[in-house]
């Protein structure tokens, strides 16, 4: 197994309380892991600390091997990690094509340019056009952001996230607040994001028949410790993690192993 993303012992307390907790995980390159748990599990917290927004009390990230833990949300997206919101992160005012655009320019060694080559526009006009292909976004260019469904803006934000050269995407609940109907067309996105194999994702989900259709890894939290982590039908089956669900798991009889 090569691992892109590695924690050991990391941890964050607010106070008194402790939200994480000894965390060592490990994310297998090009695979989609998911991280479930009880509402207060610490997944957004984990995910926050993974990206940035969070310093850890304890413990420590290694990004392709190289220790990212005080570095920065924008040194941590150059690096190549994406972070996607249970809110939407776009620019509601600009067109679909505009939004992405400025996603590939940020991560451009043109960025800084007072005067851009005509080959450089040229390019981030066709890996634009290219990321909303991908993501179900054809004959959108001109349509702005805000007038999107909820369902497309999510797209939107995963289009703007590969224009960022992202490696590790950690997208939080991407169906939060969409309806039925838009749910098979967000599955169909990600799940050919993960057959390209050019990207490693980690997925905070409550769907629970969309986890177990689209993870290779089946990650567990419960009161901010590592629960479970594995095969997800093998997980899916621990006693200690049914009990967890039904909320009757207390936290003297977990066993970390």
């Amino acid at each position: 197994m090569e691992k892109i993303l590695e924690t050991k012992h990391l941890s964050v307390s607010f106070g008194e309380h402790d939200v994480i907790k000894d965390v060592n995980l490990e994310i297998e390159r090009g695979k989609l892991t998911s991280i479930i748990g009880p509402n207060g599990a610490g997944k957004t917290t984990l995910f926050n600390l993974l990206s940035g927004q969070i310093a850890p009390t304890r413990g420590e990230i290694n990004f392709k091997k190289d220790n990212i833990t005080k570095l920065s949300v924008p040194l941590r997206a150059r690096r190549g990690i994406g972070r996607s919101f249970q809110l939407t992160n776009i620019f509601p005012e600009l067109t679909v094509l505009e939004n992405i655009r400025l996603a590939i320019q940020s991560s451009s060694k043109d960025y800084y340019s007072i005067i851009p080559r005509l080959s450089f526009m040229r390019r981030q006009q066709d890996e634009a056009k290219a990321a909303m292909e991908r993501c179900m976004l054809d004959g959108k260019e001109d349509v702005l952001a805000q007038d999107l469904a909820h369902g497309e803006k999510r797209k939107l934000e995963l289009a703007m996230l590969m224009a960022l050269k992202t490696e590790l995407l950690l997208l939080d609940e991407p169906t939060a607040g969409i309806s039925i109907e838009e749910i098979p067309a967000i599955l169909e996105v990600i799940e050919n994001i993960k057959k390209e194999g050019m990207y490693t994702i980690v997925l905070i989900e409550h769907k629970m028949e969309m986890v177990m259709h689209l993870s290779d890894t089946l990650v567990v939290l419960f009161n901010g410790e590592l629960l479970a982590s594995g095969n997800p039908k093998e997980i899916i089956k621990d006693q200690r993690v049914q009990t967890a669900y039904l909320g009757g798991l207390h936290r003297e009889s977990i066993k970390i192993g």
